[in-house]
């Protein structure tokens, strides 16, 4: 077990020449087949990056948590700020408490796997399950001596041919047996088998269960992603097409039933880097009453050159975490879920990146922000701001917790008047 912004000096044991072997097998998986997309915004680029990396501090995590089980071990990459450090987190990206009060933990039955999954699940279903409950239309048929709803024509001329004498009709019956709902039910009795106790849904989540549980049956047939995908959304409940998928993922993998001896390669993984860089957009559109957006998606980028011959012509889209003003944009943030300072410093393709944003989205200030992991201030943000040719660049180490984080931000924005 690692954890991760950690450096291989700092484990617990110095890994062995067989395990460094493994570790080096596992740095060569891709990690897009065991990442469990959170489907936090939909019109999101993801980041993909190798499950470790090794530099002159040995072996260390990048931005995922989870476990991948390869070649009969299993490595298990924890998060160094802790479980309900990253369930805040979702709290606050999602608008919902994700970690009810009545909550048990599960004392030994659970892991932090298994809890962070089933926070990311809970929160995508709350979020859905906000306005409405994911009910569709199904056709229904019925003949009788008169019409119930609609006549269909064609069938009763049918009947009609075969010596019967009633009318066929036929009506949109809706129900919250379908795709959706079913995969959400299987996905809860998942999760309800790993967890300990029954009070991990909460009270909101539990009236919602009992609704879909009724129409679809304890033991529905478990869907096909397509018909997830091909079932009919109202704008109310489109949620719940990313909830249901999500719970299709977690049933299809199956990340907590794999035998660790298998040899085969399964796992899953949860993208905290993301869910850094969302909490900070989230504390940043409460710290400042100007316009905030998220530059991560393929609706807002820039471009680091555009050709003078053809003007369609670009190189070098550019995708900042933040972007604070619209016309023009004052500040720009891009978050960095790793440690600032220490002996490998500020990475040079951050600064770069970030001189690269400043020109090309034209902001006076911008910030690198890292997660606070303990209470010193590193030098680095001590001497910010640092004068750039494109504006000021600051380096902010961020409280973790949601109202330390936006008056952190807040006060930054006041002092540069943004």
């Amino acid at each position: 077990m690692i954890k991760d912004l950690t450096a291989e000096m700092y484990w617990d044991r110095t890994p062995t020449p067989a395990e460094r072997d493994w570790l080096t097998s596992i740095a060569d998986l891709s990690p897009e087949p065991y990442v469990l997309d959170a489907q936090l915004e939909a019109d999101h680029e993801p980041t993909i990056e190798p499950i470790l990396a090794r530099d002159i501090d040995g072996w260390r995590a990048n931005r995922y948590i989870g476990e991948i089980r390869h070649q009969g071990r299993t490595l298990v990459i924890q998060p160094r700020l802790g479980v309900e450090t990253i369930m805040s987190w979702i709290s606050t990206i999602l608008n919902v408490q994700v970690l009810p009060r009545t909550a048990q933990q599960a004392n030994g039955v659970s892991n932090a796997v298994t809890q962070l999954l089933a926070a990311l699940w809970r929160a995508s279903v709350l979020t859905a399950g906000q306005h409405a409950l994911p009910r569709t239309g199904q056709k229904v048929s019925s003949h009788g001596l008169t019409v119930n709803g609609r006549l269909d024509g064609g069938a009763t001329a049918r009947r009609r041919a075969a010596g019967h004498i009633d009318l066929v009709s036929t009506r949109i019956m809706r129900t919250y047996d379908n795709a959706p709902a079913r995969a959400v039910v299987l996905a809860d009795r998942y999760f309800d088998s790993h967890l300990a106790g029954a009070r991990w849904r909460g009270p909101r989540l539990d009236e919602q269960l009992a609704v879909l549980r009724n129409a679809t049956g304890a033991r529905p047939k478990k869907p096909k992603l397509y018909e997830i995908q091909r079932a009919r959304y109202s704008p109310i409940t489109i949620k719940w097409r990313r909830a249901a998928e999500l719970s299709w993922r977690i049933l299809n993998r199956d990340p907590l039933g794999v035998a660790a001896e298998d040899e085969s390669t399964y796992g899953v993984l949860i993208d905290v880097a993301e869910l850094w860089e969302m909490f900070v957009l989230h504390c940043a559109g409460l710290a400042t009453e100007r316009f905030v957006r998220h530059g991560t998606t393929t609706q807002t980028s820039g471009h680091l050159a555009r050709s003078t011959v053809d003007l369609r012509r670009t190189m070098g889209k550019l995708y900042p975490d933040v972007l604070v003003g619209d016309h023009p944009v004052t500040a720009l943030l891009d978050a960095k879920y790793k440690r600032l300072g220490g002996r490998r410093g500020v990475d040079r393709e951050d600064l770069y990146q970030m001189h690269a944003y400043s020109s090309t989205f034209g902001a006076p200030l911008a910030a690198l922000a890292y997660p606070a992991v303990d209470g010193a201030l590193p030098r680095d943000e001590r001497d910010s701001p640092w004068q750039t040719s494109a504006g000021e660049l600051s380096f902010l180490t961020l409280p973790t917790e949601k109202n330390s984080c936006t008056a952190k931000l807040r006060d930054w924005f006041s002092e540069k008047c943004v």
